[in-house]
C-alpha cells in the first residue's frame, strides 16, 4: 500500500459529520488489512491503533481499532504508516512535520526491550562508565 494517496485518511466524514464516506471505509480496511500481515498481529492478535487518542500506543482486536478509527480521526500526519514498516521516502503523498514513534517510557513492552539491552550492554540511565585507555588518550 506503499506510494498511495492518503487522502481519505482525513476525510473521514460527510458535512455536518452525517455519516462514514464509503472512500474512508474502502481505505480503513485496506490499512486493516494490511495491519493484519505483521507481527503484532500474528503473534498477538493485535494492532497498534493510529487514531488520534491511541497514537500507536495501545494494542488492539482489528474490530476495536476498526471501531477507534470509525469514531475518531488518524493521529496527526500519519499518511506514512511508520509503525507498520513503510519509510518516508517511499511515500511521495506525504509532507510530514514531524514522524510520531509508537515507543514510549509508558509502553511496557518497550520498556522490557531497552532494560534486556541496558543489562546486555551495562548502560542504565544516570550511570556513566569510565573511559578506557584508548577512549583517554582521544580525549587527551
Amino acid at each position: 500500500m506503499e506510494n498511495e494517496d492518503r487522502t481519505w485518511m482525513y476525510n473521514r466524514t460527510y458535512p455536518n459529520r452525517t455519516g462514514l464516506r464509503a472512500e474512508y471505509k474502502v481505505g480503513l480496511d485496506g490499512f486493516i488489512t494490511k495491519a493484519m500481515t505483521l507481527d503484532d498481529f500474528l503473534t498477538e492478535g493485535t494492532i497498534r491503533c493510529p487514531c488520534w487518542n491511541c497514537k500507536c500506543f495501545k494494542l488492539l482486536s482489528p474490530d476495536d481499532d476498526t471501531l477507534h478509527l470509525y469514531r475518531k480521526d488518524f493521529m496527526v500526519n500519519y499518511t506514512v504508516w511508520t509503525v507498520y514498516g513503510e519509510s518516508s521516502d517511499t511515500n511521495n503523498f506525504a509532507l510530514q512535520n514531524y514522524v510520531e514513534s509508537p515507543i514510549s517510557e509508558n509502553n511496557v513492552e518497550s520498556s522490557q526491550y531497552s532494560e534486556m539491552v541496558r543489562d546486555d550492554f551495562g548502560t542504565h540511565s544516570g550511570a556513566q562508565n569510565k573511559p578506557n585507555d584508548e577512549a583517554k588518550h582521544f580525549y587527551e
